[in-house]
């Protein structure tokens, strides 16, 4: 079980799309007042009639049918794949009678890519062979652009530098504090291992030449929540570059995760939510190998 948990690598370059696309009409249109939407998703089989094999199952409940569009062929892809996807809105119905129940939107698909989704490691677990497992888990910086909770996922997108034609394949993982007390919260740390992909720091300067590549994960985070609990406050921190790209700098954002819907202004951590700096941040010298 080791070996499976600590080999996923995460190409961090731009998602790559995981189905092969076939368009007959090149003329793609606009709909529900030229909107297009971007969204996360899982895999989920389907024998309605529609021509994809799969929809795509939201977190909140309600499901999206490709019936225009790029269509895709999921021979790649499994039921509960996480998937990232453009598209914009044709249609819609109840998938069931009752106002309460899920909708289904048919919707024309523009893209659509797979999403590295894992589970959270233990700091137990990491202390357990605190060696090996420290060194393996990195302590490399990573600029995170967005956090938030969505179903039972924690959702980041992230940018981080990489070598020109670099071909590197990164580390990422989340590290739930399973051993300290803080108060009524959960502290999860983001951690990265760049494998030296990164930039290098010289008299206080970024030297080299680099590009950011920007990459996306969702952690199933249902595993956080204390027995008997629905919901929990988080602290969710990471290691990111100052503005400066002179050292790093100790950031955080908080929020209430929860499995039972939650307006996203009363989670904290909600999708497009700007991420500031800690205020009690400490700048150091990066240290790259």
């Amino acid at each position: 079980m080791k070996t499976k948990i600590w080999k996923l690598l995460l190409a961090m370059f731009a998602v790559l799309p995981v189905f092969t696309a076939c368009d007959d009409d090149d003329d793609y249109y606009y709909v529900h007042n030229g909107d297009v939407w971007t969204t996360y998703g899982n895999l989920e089989k389907i024998d309605n009639g529609s021509r994809q094999e799969y929809a795509i199952r939201l977190d909140d409940g309600d499901r999206l049918i490709v019936t225009d569009g790029l269509g895709f062929s999921a021979d790649e892809g499994d039921e509960g794949m996480r998937v990232h996807l453009r598209y914009a809105y044709v249609g819609s119905e109840r998938e069931e009678s009752g106002l309460d129940t899920p909708m289904d939107y048919y919707i024309r698909l523009y893209n659509i890519s797979e999403v590295l989704c894992k589970q959270p490691v233990t700091r137990s677990f990491v202390l357990a062979d605190e060696e090996h497992r420290l060194d393996s888990i990195g302590n490399d910086p990573i600029n995170v652009t967005d956090a938030w909770f969505s179903g039972k996922y924690l959702n980041v997108e992230f940018e981080v530098p990489v070598k020109p034609n670099s071909s590197v394949q990164h580390f990422i993982n989340l590290v739930h504090d399973d051993i300290e007390l803080h108060g009524d919260s959960v502290y999860v740390y983001l951690r990265h291992n760049a494998y030296e992909d990164a930039l290098d720091f010289e008299s206080g300067h970024a030297t080299g030449d680099f590009h950011w590549a920007f990459g996306c994960v969702s952690f199933d985070v249902s595993s956080i929540l204390p027995d008997g609990q629905s919901s929990v406050p988080v602290k969710f921190m990471w290691t990111g570059f100052n503005k400066d790209l002179t050292g790093t700098v100790d950031k955080n954002d908080t929020g209430t995760f929860s499995l039972y819907d939650v307006p996203a202004e009363e989670t904290g951590m909600s999708q497009h939510k700007s991420v500031e700096e800690s205020t009690d941040a400490t700048f150091v010298v990066a240290d790259v190998r």
